[in-house]
């Protein structure tokens, strides 16, 4: 599929395509005529790249850890180091710290709702 038809299936702009492109995140085939040919495995890799990316993981630990793997329980084709795996075990930690955050905010708006709803009864 092309780049135009890609971006419409993920919502994800053409630009932002180019630039997983740029950085490796994303291998399209080129057509003859220079083109970008994109798989059905693309658009799922597309798709993780930018949730991962809205998770706060950035391009190099995504890049690292091949985020473009398929199905689920596959292993991911990261690099079997010590100091990677250390990085990703940061930002395991990084990210589960930002859950309990937003947890506990929801969780006082929640509260605070209730609340005046009482009060409005």
């Amino acid at each position: 599929m092309k780049i135009s038809e890609l971006s419409q299936h993920t919502g994800i702009s053409s630009r932002s395509l180019r630039y997983y492109e740029q950085l490796g995140l994303l291998h399209p085939r080129r057509l003859p005529n220079g083109y970008r040919d994109y798989s059905e495995e693309s658009l799922v890799c597309a798709e993780r790249v930018r949730d991962l990316l809205r998770s706060g993981l950035g391009t190099e630990a995504i890049k690292d850890i091949g985020c473009c793997f398929t199905g689920a329980g596959e292993s991911l084709r990261a690099k079997a180091d010590t100091e990677l795996a250390a990085g990703l075990a940061r930002e395991l930690e990084n990210i589960q710290s930002r859950i309990d955050i937003l947890t506990r905010h929801r969780d006082a708006i929640q509260a605070h709702l209730a609340e005046a709803r009482l009060a409005a009864d």
